[in-house]
């Protein structure tokens, strides 16, 4: 962890010196070249994997990024989830069958120096599925779709799997920025797609596509897919080893 730490300072470092303080003119007209880099595009999950932070940061080389405005969007792989609904019942709400949902991102974080309201516009905003009130998904219960909406985003956020953190972007002068995106340890394996905006006035300059891959260890894959698809004999052999551990400290504290 100490090294990894140790490495994403350098590669800051290593931007910051890359791009020197440079005072540029700022207009509409101007063309950004946007610099991006990512701390580690490859993660692995291991046993002892307990979440991760993802550096990424970068610069602008024909713009004041002082008076611009940045939108980091990380989406994770998108996958079908079962979720139960709420009905209301004689003035009761109650639990409603399972419902299919489809095209629910694995993981979903905005990240931006302010309000992304203020950033870029309403249309700009839905059309690019950015912000969690403008995810879509696809459900084959339409009575129930805001339900099932707030159902998703509300568990989601809860277990740290979406978020919004509009002063997650951190700008450095007038050149340079960085944000460091938490990964939490119920992250799904596939390849995460970064997508960086740069906005002056509310006008899109510049974008930037990224793409990180998560996959598992070998020991951290056979532990997930025991526990998942074989919950009983994983909870067996859990016991055994416990047993067997227990066996083996009470042995050495006579031998002692």
């Amino acid at each position: 962890m100490f090294l990894n730490n140790i490495t994403k300072i350098f590669l800051f470092v290593l931007v910051c010196i890359s791009f020197p303080h440079v005072n540029y003119a700022t207009t509409h007209q101007v063309e950004a070249d946007l610099v991006v880099q990512l701390d580690d595009p490859h993660i692995q999950i291991g046993s002892n994997f307990f979440g991760e932070e993802l550096l990424i940061f970068g610069a602008f080389s024909n713009s004041d990024l002082s008076k611009s405005d940045i939108i980091i969007k990380v989406t994770g792989t998108r996958k079908s989830v079962s979720v139960r609904g709420k009905v209301k019942k004689y003035g009761i709400w109650v639990n409603s069958d399972n419902t299919l949902v489809d095209s629910v991102p694995g993981y979903y974080a905005i990240y931006s120096n302010r309000n992304i309201e203020r950033i870029a516009s309403k249309n700009f905003l839905e059309e690019n599925q950015i912000g969690l009130e403008y995810i879509k998904f696809t459900s084959g219960n339409q009575n129930q779709q805001q339900n099932i909406y707030r159902e998703i985003i509300k568990k989601n956020k809860e277990d740290g799997i979406f978020m919004e953190k509009y002063t997650g972007v951190r700008i450095i002068g007038d050149k340079l920025f960085r944000a460091s995106v938490e990964l939490p340890k119920d992250i799904n394996e596939g390849t995460y797609e970064v997508s960086i905006y740069f906005f002056e006035d509310q006008e899109l300059i510049d974008k930037d596509v990224s793409s990180v891959f998560v996959n598992k260890t070998l020991a951290g894959k056979y532990i997930y897919t025991q526990a998942n698809e074989r919950p009983l004999i994983y909870g067996i052999i859990c016991v055994i080893i416990a047993w067997i551990a227990g066996l083996l400290v009470a042995g050495l504290s006579r031998v002692r």
